[in-house]
């Protein structure tokens, strides 16, 4: 027996030694075997240099961008919306997205096959930058040369990307669980590589990598299961090779924010793997692809980001959001953020203009929260797949509720941040949260989606949401309250039912003209948890007075 024991204590501290961060005699941490070089690498090679890429496919290339480019100015020449800031200011955020509430962001790409970011005690990590800082941020580049080699350049990953795990049908049918209304990939992230099959690019995942398109499968899913679908596309990448007047091969870099002209070099080759060389960013490459994916897949959201310190007048992202509303016009309702950049004046525009000003990582909370806004963060504290993550920095069910109806009380939708392995598999902490928030909100659904905030939000514990007809309170509290609930900011109909979402008998009840308190009286047998009908949180719905009248 003492034998069997001992061997079943090693086998776990060998399992737990796989996933435990260990750091070497400098304190670099040494990743788990499958988040570090391979032993077999090669490094890898496209098969057309940046100067051939020019010589073969450029000229061909600007030709087709030049139709889709006069296509899309007629379009919005003929259409209702402009590309101007009083045009995009009148379009309406949709009702659906009002309604919506909750929403899944996958944040997956090459950095994903790295898996690491510097560990914080608090705040956000980034894994999805690992691309770039490898050879920009020193904890970055030390843990590289450690864990990948110096030699190791960041279009070396692209092999390693192969999607091998990852199952679309399956992520639409989690995020349905979980209570989600809307999906938005990173289609394309700063790195320029993009998740579908682009006319613009040879770095795509049908030319590279996985060699197939990892978006139609997951719009198509989407769509059977009837979940929205947003198309991320960064405006930026941090590299991009341009044409100069004299034929001549330079690079724009985004890394030195804003975007500056640079002599090429050759480690551009390890860069910008097939991407094809243009004169005009915008108008040959950036207005042409992502135009070209709105009519290839029709999105339902636009979510800009990279747009920090850019002009819009250099991305021109109010040619492509206009386009977007013109060829949904009359067919559906759609959305764009606020992620266009800066302003003729240099101002930025987020929480300006947009159908949903973003919030990141709780970063604005002073912004006005009577427009449509959405909060955007992680399950965990990473911005990306991340081999450090653990239950412990992974949002608890409980955060998380109290979290998420605090932003829906505020007005807000959450999109929040699901981050899959380098080969596309959703970590299985991840999924067990999913599921668990997915059992809380299928009792308390009707105090959150198509709700609209009331006029007092919160109330100690209590955040309260209220129906868009204006009849009825949900009164939300973080705590169990005992046995009684006390609210002050509730005047109850008369002769109503006061109901405990989950609960079919009703609640007695008492009002305080004088105090102006309403006291909710709770059941002895709900006093024992095993008989409540959810954790975390619990919806009280209340007729206001004056309701029906």
């Amino acid at each position: 027996m003492k034998k069997q024991i001992f061997i079943g204590l090693l086998s776990l501290f060998i399992v737990l030694c796989g996933c435990v961060q260990t750091k070497n005699e400098d304190g670099i941490p040494l990743a788990p075997q499958k988040y570090r070089r391979p032993d077999n690498f090669q490094p890898f090679s496209y098969e057309y240099s940046l100067a051939e890429m020019r010589d073969k496919y450029s000229e061909e290339m600007m030709e087709r961008a030049a139709k889709q480019y006069e296509t899309v100015m007629d379009v919005n020449k003929k259409g209702k919306w402009k590309a101007t800031p009083e045009s995009l200011d009148s379009h309406q955020t949709p009702e659906w997205f009002l309604d919506a509430k909750f929403g899944m962001f996958i944040d997956w790409g090459l950095w994903s096959v790295a898996g690491w970011a510097p560990k914080e005690e608090e705040g956000a990590m980034y894994p999805d930058w690992y691309e770039s800082r490898i050879n920009t941020h020193p904890a970055y580049t030390k843990y590289h040369e450690k864990n990948w080699g110096s030699d190791f350049m960041r279009d070396d990953f692209i092999p390693l990307f192969t999607a091998s795990a990852y199952q679309p049908e399956k992520l639409v049918s989690i995020a349905k669980e979980a209570g989600m209304k809307y999906i938005v990939p990173f289609s394309k992230h700063h790195g320029g590589f993009c998740l579908w099959e682009s006319s613009y690019t040879y770095r795509d995942a049908v030319d590279m990598g996985p060699r197939r398109d990892l978006i139609r499968p997951l719009i198509e899913s989407c769509r059977e299961e009837g979940l929205k679908f947003g198309f991320y596309f960064s405006l930026e990448e941090w590299d991009y090779p341009l044409i100069n007047e004299e034929g001549v091969l330079i690079n724009r870099n985004w890394i030195d924010r804003p975007p500056r002209l640079e002599p090429y070099t050759e480690v551009l080759e390890k860069k910008c793997s097939g991407k094809i060389a243009v004169k005009k960013y915008a108008e040959d490459y950036l207005i042409p692809q992502g135009t070209e994916f709105i009519d290839k897949y029709d999105p339902d959201i636009l979510w800009y980001d990279g747009e920090w310190e850019t002009p819009v007048q250099v991305t021109r992202s109010y040619d492509i959001a206009a386009y977007l509303y013109n060829k949904a016009e009359g067919r559906k309702e759609v959305a764009v953020n606020d992620r266009y950049g800066l302003d003729a004046d240099g101002k930025k525009l987020r929480f300006i203009r947009g159908d949903i000003f973003t919030s990141e990582f709780h970063d604005n909370e002073d912004a006005d929260r009577t427009h449509a806004w959405e909060e955007n963060r992680g399950i965990s504290q990473s911005y990306g797949f991340n081999w450090q993550d653990t239950e412990e920095n992974v949002i608890s069910s409980a955060e998380f509720v109290t979290m998420f109806v605090d932003i829906v009380s505020r007005g807000g939708n959450l999109l929040l941040i699901v981050n899959l392995d380098g080969q596309g598999a959703l970590p299985d902490v991840q999924e067990r949260r999913l599921k668990e928030i997915g059992q809380w909100l299928k009792v308390n659904a009707e105090g959150i989606y198509d709700t609209r905030m009331h006029s007092t939000t919160a109330e100690g514990d209590v955040r309260y949401t209220r129906s868009k007809d204006r009849q009825t309170v949900f009164a939300i509290t973080t705590q169990w309250p005992g046995k009684k609930l006390e609210l002050k900011s509730i005047v109850p109909k008369e002769g109503s039912d006061i109901h405990l979402l989950g609960i079919e008998e009703p609640c007695k009840w008492s009002y305080d003209k004088e105090k102006q308190s309403l006291i909710v009286f709770i059941p002895e047998d709900l006093q024992d948890e095993a008989n409540r009908p959810c954790n975390y949180a619990y919806t009280f719905k209340i007729q206001l007075e004056g309701a029906g009248q």
